[in-house]
Order: C-alpha cells, then sequence, then structure tokens
C-alpha cells in the first residue's frame, strides 16, 4: 500500500501525473451552511463557504488537469461535518467497497469531516480498499507516514476545534433562551404555535383536539379508540400526518400542556450521534410559564392510569420476548416493517402476532395481521428442510454459487444497501428531533430500533455477502453450511442469528408469504412464495 500511495507522488512531493491519467475517480463535496468571516482587515463579510458548485468544478478541474475520469459524483448539502451519518458518504463507501471507482478526490479534508476520529476511520477504511483519498486544493499523503499523519492531524484538529467553539456559543445561546422559556428550535407540541418573541401560544383548535385526547383517556378508552376517533374528526399533528399511537403517548406524557417548561431534559445526542438519553444535570424546568391547555384533575387521572397501565406492561414488554423474525418482515401492502406484538387477554392467554407498524401507529394500512407462532413455525421449518438439511446440503451450496452469479443477488445486495442508507438517513432525523428537544420514549425506541436493523442488515453484508459475492469453492460453502446446520441442532439460542444470516426479508401479503433468502429455494425443492 505504501508503494502504491507513495506512486501518487513525485520526487519533489507534486501528483505524478502518469500514474493518476486514466484512473477512475469518486467526487465527494459537503455544504453545511453560509457563515461569517472576517477579511484580512478585519471588517465582517458574509461569504458562502465553498458550495456544492464551487466544489464540484474545482474537483473537476483538478480531475481533468491530471487526466483523471470521474465516474461518480457524490453531495451532501446542508450536512454537519462531525459525523460520517450522511447519505451520500454512506453511498461513497459502498461505492468503494464495489470497486465502483479507483480513487476519492473531495474539495479538501474538512468537507470529509470535522471530527478527528470520523476521518482517520474514513482513511484507514479506503486504505484498507486500497484506494487513496486525494484532494483538490491541498495534499493529502500516507496516513501511516509520520509527517503526513501530522499534518493531516492538525488540519482536522483545527476544523474540530472550530466546531467545538461554534457549538459552545451555540449552546449558551440556546440555554439563554430556555432560561427565559422561550422556543428553542423543532417543532412544538400540538395546541401550541410560537409567536414572533418565540413564545409559546394556544392553537385553540388543535388545543381542542389535546382536550379531547385528554378527556378520552381519562374515561378509559383505548389509545385505538382515541386515533379511530381523530382520524374520524380530521385531526392531524403538527407534520401533518394523521395522529397514531406514539403521538397519543407523547401528548399524554408532556408536562408542557400544564405549563411546564423544559429544556434538555436528557441529552439525547453528542455530535448527532445517540448519547443514550440520560438525565441531563443541566436541564432547565420552569414552572408556569406556558399557557396551560390541560387541568390538574384531569393531568392527575391521566398520569394515574399510565402508570398503572406501565405495571401491567412490565410483564409484556418486547425486552422480555423474542421475535425471531423482528427486522426481516416486510409489508407487501405499504413497504413499512412488521412488528411483534403480544396480547394477553382477561383469562391471562398469550397471543403473540406480528403486524404492520403503519397500521399500529397511524392506521394508515389495512393489511392482515400474522400470528408469530404460524410464520416463525413455517420459516424455521423450510431453513431447517431446505436450506441446512444435511442430505440437500451440497444442493444448496450448488444454490447459493447460482445465485451469486445471478441478476437476483444484484438485485437483493442493493436492496440491502438502500435500507442501509435509508436507515441512516432515518436514525439521523429522529436524533434530530430528540435533540431539538422532543422528549419522546416511542421516538428514542424507534432509533434504537432502527440501529438494530442497520446492526443487523450490516452483518447480512458482512457474514452472509461475501459468501455470494467473492469467489469462494464449493468445499468452503459446504463447510459452512454444515457447521450452521449443526449450531441449529444443537444450540436452539442461535436461531435468530442463523435465521438473519441466510433469510434476507420476508414479504407479508393478505394471500400469499413470499421468502428471499440468500439462494433461490426453487432450485433446492422450495418455491420462494408459500
Amino acid at each position: 500500500m505504501n508503494n502504491i500511495l507513495n506512486s501518487f507522488y513525485g520526487s519533489q512531493g507534486g501528483l505524478n501525473m502518469e500514474v493518476l491519467r486514466g484512473l477512475r475517480a469518486a467526487a465527494y463535496a459537503r455544504f453545511s451552511d453560509t457563515k461569517k468571516k472576517k477579511n484580512e482587515k478585519g471588517k465582517g463579510k458574509d461569504i458562502n463557504v465553498a458550495t456544492i458548485e464551487v466544489q464540484y468544478k474545482k474537483i473537476a478541474d483538478f480531475c481533468l488537469g491530471y487526466g483523471i475520469n470521474i465516474v461518480a459524483w457524490f453531495k451532501d448539502e446542508g450536512e454537519t461535518g462531525t459525523n460520517l451519518d450522511r447519505g451520500d458518504f454512506a453511498r461513497l463507501v459502498e461505492g468503494a467497497k464495489m470497486r465502483q471507482f479507483d480513487i476519492v478526490v473531495i474539495y479538501d479534508l474538512t468537507r470529509g469531516s470535522r471530527d478527528v476520529v470520523d476521518w482517520f476511520s474514513f482513511r484507514k477504511e479506503m486504505r484498507t480498499l486500497g484506494l487513496p483519498v486525494l484532494s483538490a486544493t491541498e495534499k493529502l499523503g500516507d496516513i501511516t507516514n509520520p509527517s503526513d499523519f501530522l499534518t493531516e492531524l492538525i488540519t482536522v484538529g483545527i476544523g474540530q476545534h472550530h466546531v467545538l467553539q461554534t457549538r459552545l456559543k451555540t449552546m449558551n445561546a440556546i440555554a439563554a433562551l430556555a432560561e427565559q422559556g422561550r422556543f428553542c428550535g423543532g417543532i412544538p407540541p400540538l395546541g401550541y404555535d410560537i409567536d414572533v418573541e418565540k413564545k409559546y401560544v394556544v392553537n385553540e383548535r388543535e388545543a381542542e383536539a389535546v382536550r379531547d385526547i385528554f378527556r378520552l383517556y381519562a374515561a378509559g378508552k383505548s389509545y385505538s379508540y382515541i386515533v379511530d376517533q381523530m382520524k374520524k374528526n380530521g385531526v392531524v399533528g403538527k407534520r401533518g400526518r394523521p395522529i397514531g399511537v406514539n403521538s397519543l403517548f407523547e401528548i399524554l406524557r408532556n408536562e408542557r400542556y400544564i405549563g411546564v417548561y423544559s429544556w434538555n431534559k436528557k441529552q439525547m445526542k453528542f455530535f448527532r450521534k445517540w448519547a443514550g438519553g440520560k438525565p441531563n444535570p443541566n436541564a432547565i424546568i420552569i414552572e408556569n410559564k406556558i399557557p396551560r391547555i390541560i387541568d390538574d384533575e384531569t393531568w392527575g387521572r391521566v398520569k394515574k392510569r399510565m402508570e398503572e397501565n406501565k405495571k401491567n406492561r412490565l410483564n409484556k414488554s418486547r425486552i422480555n420476548r423474542e421475535y425471531l423474525l423482528s427486522g426481516l418482515l416486510k409489508c407487501a401492502s405499504c413497504g413499512g416493517s412488521f412488528v411483534g406484538v403480544t396480547t394477553i387477554n382477561k383469562k391471562g392467554y398469550e397471543y403473540k402476532f406480528y403486524t404492520c407498524a403503519n397500521k399500529r401507529r397511524t392506521r394508515t394500512c389495512s393489511c392482515k395481521n400474522i400470528s408469530a407462532d404460524e410464520i416463525e413455525t413455517l420459516v424455521v421449518m423450510l431453513l431447517k428442510d431446505k436450506l441446512l438439511n444435511g442430505e440437500l446440503i451440497e444442493a444448496t451450496a450448488d444454490a447459493i454459487l447460482n445465485f451469486g452469479a445471478s441478476p437476483g443477488r444484484e438485485n437483493a445486495l442493493e436492496s440491502i444497501k438502500k435500507e442501509i442508507t435509508s436507515l441512516t438517513i432515518k436514525i439521523g432525523n429522529l436524533t434530530r428531533i430528540l435533540a431539538d428537544g422532543f422528549d419522546s420514549e416511542s421516538v428514542r425506541e424507534a432509533a434504537l430500533d432502527m440501529e438494530k436493523r442497520k446492526k443487523l442488515l450490516e452483518q447480512q453484508l458482512q457474514n452472509t455477502y461475501p459468501v455470494i459475492t467473492k469467489p469462494v469453492s464449493r468445499d468452503f460453502l459446504i463447510k459452512e453450511l454444515s457447521t450452521d446446520a449443526r449450531r441449529v441442532m444443537d444450540e436452539p439460542g442461535c436461531m435468530k442469528e442463523i435465521l438473519n444470516k441466510y433469510i434476507l426479508n420476508i414479504k407479508i401479503a393478505d394471500d400469499k408469504i413470499e421468502i428471499n433468502a440468500i439462494s433461490d429455494l426453487n432450485t433446492i425443492g422450495c418455491g420462494g412464495q408459500i
């Protein structure tokens, strides 16, 4: 690798045109915002810091000068450089892994990252893949060379220092607003608007819906009943979407409705990364600072019922149950994920099933629920009988090799990568919602579920797809399948891991179930549709 990188630079430290000519490049640009800098004379002046167009032009001129062919363009607009959870940046890394280009060209180091750890993690990953990273405006050398490493460390360190200073000033300004009970950003709760002075004012039309929600819940009505009533009355949330179960939960526990202002109660993120939702010792809580919508009596009745329900839910918690197919089931009707649910009737009997998340939360899907026992038994049976059956191991290995050479493999691989990118963006959006002060247990839970799903998919790519995307021997596959077959029989606790390794996704429709595995099940005695 050192020889490869060294060949990019001549004896005088300049780039070697002969080595660069004809290489395929990926261009990456990032632009966050318009910033104010001072000119040399110290006068304030608004300037645009290298917009996407400016960066693209500089990169194009750079590549043209060295005979480099740009084969892919990536950009993240309005994105911070303090983490790597950016849509096109993630696609850039995936493209590098698939060898879609030979080098990566950026405008300057700060466009890649303003975080020391993130930047060198990216550099190490590209180095491992054998892809040099070049800048159109500065020299980026070999990070294993002490001098080159120190230069980059200082550059990215200065960038992170600037971010820290800006963050401190921003947090101080927001804290000053919070101490006055002013709105600090994000989206106000249903029932409130924000005036020009950043003060909470009651939106009477929305407030009436909030009172109805509290009144119905205090009277013993279920979430489902209240959701249906809100839908019937045409009530929607601040984002224009129907009121769902999660929204109800957050509305019913929001202290703003009894006049309590709070800011930064929990540590939601650190530099746009999930920080665990721990209590924040620097939280600001002020009573009687917001015009109340709900009276104390109603609030008390609602709070008492929620606490009682919380105790009743302890034995129903998803944490205490395992849903084998969690993360694998997709709704064929709306494209949403299926989630596991357990209900207990008055006699104490449990019923475990999977239901579309959109149907459960917002009533925007009408697909049927499916029994967890039935679908789990079916999929496990297929896994054992068709993929990990000792008598069919050789046929399974051949099917996987054939699938690896088929268009179906490419489609499945691309589908997983798209979902990973989508989840990365959604996780970032949820984190921003939490950081904006929307303290929500359900949103935190959704973010954690998405993190788990993302890790599951990344594990599939790492553990499964190398088998079908890299040249491997038939004997290797047979050995791998035989090992997993024995594990399924001897280690019942590994079933979820094995399922996630061999099953890509399962699409649920009212009239059929489509199971997508890492090989074509038709070739080993089972159709992919049931």
